[in-house]
Formats: structure tokens, C-alpha cells, sequence
């Protein structure tokens, strides 16, 4: 291993850190902030409560209702009726990023902030 490859590999490990940053400051900027589940059923929120509230509710979906759990401000698909059951499967979301998405029922249970209203609006063109 010449000096260049030594350059190389730290250029690597610097860059690998620096894109990290970003990521770990996003995820501890929404970890204090109220969060809420949602239910959207053909782009249409058939459901919305807060996280904190630890109940199952039922969903109507396309192929018969879906149970969604929210737990120790986590939630989940508990049951549905679908096929192959991909969306028990994917298990509990705490996640603000990892929507839970059931095609063949048309329903997506989502994480929100309760900021993320404000936070909508991306550019304003006058």
C-alpha cells in the first residue's frame, strides 16, 4: 500500500463521517417534539392520535379492516387481511422516516411530528 492509497482510504472515512452528521442531527432534532401516528387510507387520513396514547384501533381497509397498535410510542400493522401479510410483518415503527405501507389494502401508517404542519411548506413562490 503506497501513499496515495493511505490518502484514498482517509478521504473514504472522512466523507463516510461527514455524511453520517447529517443524519444523527435530523433524528435528535424531531426526538423531543410530540409525535402522532396516521392513518391514510387511498391518500384520505382515516386516522390520526397521538403516540403517546396506547390503544388498537381498527382501519377499514380494501380487503377487510386492519388493526394498527400503538404501544410505548411505537406502532404497528397487529393484524390484516391481505395475502402474503407484509404488513404485520414489518413489525413496530417508532420512526419518523419508515412509513408502514400496505398495498393490497391501500393504507399507510405513518409517524408524524406534531411540528411537521409547519415544517409542510418547503419553498414559498411569489
Amino acid at each position: 500500500m503506497n501513499k496515495a492509497d493511505k490518502i484514498f482510504i482517509g478521504l473514504i472515512v472522512v466523507i463516510s463521517c461527514l455524511l453520517y452528521v447529517p443524519s444523527l442531527w435530523y433524528a435528535y432534532q424531531n426526538q423531543g417534539s410530540v409525535k402522532e401516528v396516521v392513518v391514510s387510507y387511498k391518500d384520505k387520513v382515516v386516522l390520526q392520535k397521538r403516540l403517546s396514547l396506547d390503544h388498537v384501533y381498527e382501519v377499514k381497509g380494501t380487503l377487510g379492516p386492519v388493526k394498527v397498535e400503538v404501544k410505548d410510542e411505537k406502532v404497528r400493522v397487529e393484524k390484516e387481511t391481505s395475502p402474503y401479510h407484509l404488513c404485520s410483518i414489518q413489525g413496530w415503527v417508532d420512526d419518523v422516516n419508515r412509513p408502514i405501507v400496505c398495498l393490497p389494502n391501500n393504507i399507510v401508517v405513518e409517524i408524524r411530528s406534531a411540528s411537521d404542519k409547519e415544517a409542510d411548506i418547503d419553498t414559498v413562490i411569489q
